[in-house]
């Protein structure tokens, strides 16, 4: 009997985890669940794999710009590996700051492990984007799952509807619940600061176009 009540409790233990996909389809289930099991290595994995095929596919789309860096191959890999997980330690720094200022109650290692579990939502984008651009000849300035694919606006208007795109979308939605369901902070400040981060960005993409086009005329 005791015997059975253990592997009970293992099995039970063992569902409550959270997933990358129960993440994606199931955030707020599974975001609580980061926070009681923040696992690190499983997600870490899987965000590797998924680079190590997003970058192959980009070597298919910038094929002639890779080959006039004449570089050797498997050591962008790394440099792109390596990148990332600093740029996934830099945001789980960002958040934590956030939920310290905001007086939210998270370690860490658990926003470490809850940014490592939505980070692939914006990977799959781009391995979409690619695989579109490699297999259906689809310009590289159209994103296909954003409304530049739908609307043709000219100039930085075009970039701008580049970033309002389900993935990117997606992941703000993410990382707003990550902010209630990981960091313990209220809705409104959460989806307050979300909101200030999307529209920041994209100033900051009209801006940026409007530069290059400048520079690009000058």
């Amino acid at each position: 009997m005791i015997v059975r009540q253990k592997g009970m409790t293992f099995m039970r233990e063992k569902d409550q985890k959270p997933t990358i996909l129960g993440v994606s389809t199931r955030p707020v289930e599974h975001l609580k669940r980061v926070w009681e099991y923040p696992i690190i290595w499983w997600p870490l994995f899987c965000i590797f794999l998924l680079s190590v095929v997003s970058t192959y596919l980009s070597e298919m789309v910038n094929e002639r710009m890779w080959a006039d860096l004449g570089v050797f191959t498997p050591f962008v890999y790394v440099i792109v590996l390596m990148g990332l997980l600093f740029g996934i330690v830099i945001n789980a720094g960002i958040y934590k700051l956030i939920v310290w200022l905001a007086k939210g109650d998270a370690t860490f290692k658990q926003l470490f492990s809850a940014t490592l579990f939505i980070t692939p939502i914006t990977i799959i984008g781009v391995i979409i984007q690619n695989m579109a651009v490699v297999f259906f000849h689809v310009p590289k300035d159209v994103t296909v799952t954003s409304l530049n694919a739908l609307i043709r606006l000219p100039d930085q208007w075009h970039a701008v509807l580049g970033n309002i795109d389900i993935f990117v979308i997606w992941n703000l939605i993410l990382t707003g619940l990550l902010f209630t369901q990981v960091g313990r902070m209220s809705k409104r400040t959460s989806w307050l600061i979300v909101g200030v981060f999307y529209l920041l960005s994209l100033i900051f993409q009209y801006v940026g176009s409007t530069i290059n086009i400048s520079v690009s005329w000058g």
